[in-house]
């Protein structure tokens, strides 16, 4: 009787076990590997992309290079000054790299020291840098020279964007200078101080660096003795590039405009037209 009672009450046993739910199996292989991928990086940590410049999809506009040499303006990769904008470039990128500066303003005291040409050259320069784009647009209202100097024909003007007459994205054009994004100009306008404090040039800066993925936007901007355009742009950069000329500024205007200046962090200064028997290096 024992027996069959222990025989009955192991077979109720094996039934109810059959009953209970099976445990779940466990995430195969591939829904292990797809987990941790999903998991890997927080979408606020993803690094933005490089965006090739063909991608910008910006209208190409020939350069004269023929012109390039009379004005001073890096022609090719023989040229003896580009050396000088070389080692001027990396210490500037090395200056705003390391405060997480963008945007850099090239000014003068007064007209005829070079700032145009250091703008151009420095972009030039910059941009011949893998990975480094330059935007360089032309903020000087009183005697724009950025595409005079580059030989450019039938481009837009930045003022059409400042007089709402176009999308900052549709006065950006491509030159044939390596990766660079420029925006010219080729009109005079007294309104420039009220233009540069306007919220458009807010939003110029910010699609400048973000859309166009720019590592630095220089701005070539009026003389600061003279006219309040630079003045009132300033507290809007980050960094200024102050270019004098040797023989040409005088020691009381560079003081001016280092007055002037105030608290805007000078990146440092240039000195342009130096007799080639002061600089130093020149077996290299």
């Amino acid at each position: 009787m024992d027996r069959i009672r222990n025989a009955v009450t192991r077979a109720r046993h094996t039934r109810d076990a059959g009953t209970q739910e099976a445990p779940k199996p466990g995430p195969t292989p591939y829904e292990k590997v797809t987990e941790r991928a999903r998991t890997a990086v927080k979408p606020d940590t993803v690094p933005s992309a490089e965006v090739p410049i063909d991608d910008l999809a910006l209208p190409t506009i020939e350069c004269d290079f023929d012109r390039f040499g009379t004005n001073r303006i890096i022609a090719n990769e023989q040229d003896p000054v580009l050396n000088a904008y070389r080692v001027l470039r990396t210490r500037v990128l090395q200056k705003m790299d390391a405060e997480g500066w963008k945007t850099l303003a090239v000014v003068s005291p007064g007209s005829g020291a070079g700032k145009t040409v250091t703008a151009i050259n420095l972009a030039i320069a910059i941009s011949s840098k893998a990975g480094s784009r330059a935007t360089l647009i032309d903020l000087d209202f009183y005697r724009p020279s950025v595409a005079r100097y580059l030989g450019l024909k039938d481009f837009p003007s930045v003022l059409d964007f400042f007089e709402g007459q176009s999308d900052f994205r549709n006065v950006a054009v491509r030159p044939q200078l390596s990766d660079v994004v420029l925006v010219a100009n080729e009109r005079v306008t007294r309104r420039g101080a009220e233009h540069l404090t306007s919220a458009r040039a807010d939003e110029m800066i910010d699609s400048a660096v973000n859309d166009f993925n720019s590592r630095v936007v220089i701005f070539d901007m009026s003389p600061i003795l003279g006219c309040d355009d630079t003045i009132a742009f300033l507290p809007k950069v980050d960094c200024v590039l102050l270019v004098a000329a040797s023989g040409d500024t005088r020691v009381d205007e560079l003081k001016e405009a280092r007055r002037i200046l105030g608290k805007a962090n000078i990146l440092g200064t240039v000195l342009n037209k130096a007799p080639s028997a002061f600089l130093p290096n020149q077996y290299y």
